[in-house]
């Protein structure tokens, strides 16, 4: 999106969702986030070159933005943007760790955190925290505690995100159906996918697809169940109110108001979103861009926030993180660039060209007003009711993989949802004792 955050995230909204609590932003912490490397160090300039990693090209022409204005602020220091695609990412990182070749500074995800940190493959920024040269209190909910090991800290908030309910304007017209809004609740979301469903066009009311973050997950908790409890130690997928929210979603297969598991599985379900072949989907806000790049929808959709189940309005949220190599042959430079990439002007760039919701907080309205005319709010709003991205132990590595294997078995039909649940609940609470 790992995440002990869920106090606090009660208190402020997520980016890419919502956490818009006031100032509590020091500006003497920034301006030192925005500082020079020259007024820190009296060493002689030694001209340098790092590498910044990241996955999201659509996010690139940000990164670069802050690069070239962290460049002029420290002229000795360039800084090459590198982007590996997110299904090689981790690939190559996996291999250049243990290698000793990881980046200067790179992108980090909540739920590869932990595989980083407790392999010692990540540079601690602890000292730095202590000595006041950054101030996690700058950042929206928390999200500093989320990368955070063994009492050290290793990563500074880039953004976040939350799930907004991605919606076909013009299939909606069409069909004479008024636009989701937060009234909803989720037997409004299957009646009205039935509505729009026309299977035999290939045209569906909601995408009912296999995922966790941007999918199933978010059902579980506004039905009252959990993903894993609140001190991590046991599964939430045996519990009834999950169960009972998995098997509504499928039901919505079962019924052709949403695409077969196997039609998801052959064809993207955002793809076929913006296709305009789904009326309905659940996304992160970080697929804005791409959706609005389709020439097929653009113009013709908008977001509106997840519908109400029957204990509350579920949401996970997760935020991105920046780090620096252990490894690294420029610390003092990399640590630079990574203070400048948590400073409020990085944010600001962030949010200004539209590329993800920056965590820094106060500054998420300039992200909102980056595309004026999609609902961009609901990110933002939903944050105080969202819960963190699961990934905070030891045993989240274990489990996550194999959790998406036995489901695709209840999704594909061959065993019932139920049954996926229990037998994800078993394996997911071996996992839990095997790596306290």
């Amino acid at each position: 999106m790992s995440l002990l955050v869920v106090t606090a995230l009660a208190l402020a909204g997520c980016g890419g969702s919502k956490s818009n609590d006031g100032g509590a932003a020091s500006q003497g912490s920034d301006a030192s986030a925005s500082a020079p490397a020259s007024q820190s160090s009296d060493k002689p300039k030694e001209d340098v070159t790092l590498t910044y990693t990241i996955w999201d090209q659509l996010q690139q022409p940000a990164m670069e933005a802050i690069a070239k204005e962290f460049t002029a602020q420290n002229p000795n220091i360039k800084v090459k943007v590198e982007v590996i695609p997110w299904g090689d990412y981790w690939t190559k990182m996996s291999a250049a760790a243990p290698a000793g070749t990881l980046p200067d500074v790179f992108w980090m995800h909540s739920g590869q955190f932990v595989k980083y940190a407790s392999g010692k493959f990540l540079e601690p920024i602890t000292d730095k925290v202590q000595a006041g040269e950054i101030d996690l209190n700058n950042y929206a909910a928390n999200l500093g505690s989320i990368y955070a090991l063994d009492g050290q800290n290793y990563a500074i908030p880039k953004d976040f995100d939350t799930i907004g309910l991605a919606y076909n304007k013009d299939l909606f017209d069409k069909a004479g159906v008024p636009y989701p809004d937060d009234t909803w609740d989720y037997a409004k979301l299957a009646q009205v996918a039935k509505q729009l469903s026309q299977p035999d066009k290939g045209i569906y009311g909601f995408a009912a697809k296999m995922d966790t973050q941007t999918g199933y997950w978010n059902d579980m908790l506004a039905n009252g169940g959990s993903v894993i409890s609140a001190d991590g130690s046991k599964s939430g997928y045996d519990d009834p109110a999950s169960i009972e929210a998995l098997k509504a979603r499928y039901q919505m297969i079962l019924d052709k108001a949403s695409p077969s598991h196997q039609q998801m599985t052959d064809t993207d379900a955002t793809e076929m979103f913006k296709s305009g072949k789904v009326a309905m989907i659940f996304e992160g806000d970080w697929r804005t861009t791409d959706i609005d790049g389709s020439d097929i929808i653009k113009g013709k959709w908008n977001w509106a926030p997840l519908p109400k189940g029957k204990a509350k309005r579920g949401n996970i949220i997760n935020g991105l993180g920046n780090v620096m190599s252990a490894s690294g042959k420029h610390k003092d430079e990399a640590w630079q660039f990574l203070k400048f990439l948590g400073s409020k002007r990085a944010a600001e760039i962030t949010a200004e060209m539209g590329a993800a919701i920056p965590a820094f907080k106060d500054t998420q309205a300039a992200w909102v007003k980056s595309k004026p005319q999609l609902n961009l709010q609901v990110f933002i709003d939903q944050a105080a009711d969202a819960m963190p991205y699961p990934a905070g132990s030891k045993a989240y590595p274990v489990w996550f993989p194999k959790e998406s294997e036995i489901m695709a078995q209840a999704w594909g039909g061959n065993i019932s949802i139920e049954e996926g649940a229990k037998q994800v609940a078993a394996m997911m609470n071996q996992a839990i004792a095997d790596n306290k």
